[in-house]
């Protein structure tokens, strides 16, 4: 597991708010995402996300790992959660906490594995 930042995700209420919110702060544009109900930010990087009506009120963070079912294992045998990983075209993602409720992804690319 390398733990390198691979991607984030800004939540949005209002997605027309954060895009202007955000795009005038750093100068970003928002694109739609392969889905509904998402978009893509594109200027940063890593890459970034915005999930539309999407009530959190913290950013997310993906870390990158080799092999997304063990690293979902080690974070449960460390005392933290983690949900089932969920397989979408770029690779796999799980959505996670450590022991003390910090919420955190982990993602794995696609074609990625030991």
């Amino acid at each position: 597991m390398s733990g390198e930042v691979t991607y984030f995700e800004l939540p949005s209420r209002d997605i027309e708010a954060t895009q202007r919110f955000w795009g005038s702060l750093f100068e970003w544009t928002f694109y739609e995402g392969n889905f509904p109900g998402y978009s893509m930010i594109q200027g940063p990087e890593p890459m970034g996300g915005s999930p539309h009506d999407d009530s959190s009120r913290h950013p997310r963070i993906f870390f990158a790992v080799d092999d997304i079912t063990a690293a979902v294992a080690r974070v449960r045998e460390l005392g933290g959660t983690a949900e089932d990983p969920v397989n979408i075209p770029s690779g796999a993602y799980a959505h996670c906490t450590d022991d003390q409720g910090v919420e955190f992804s982990l993602s794995q690319q696609a074609g990625n594995h030991d």
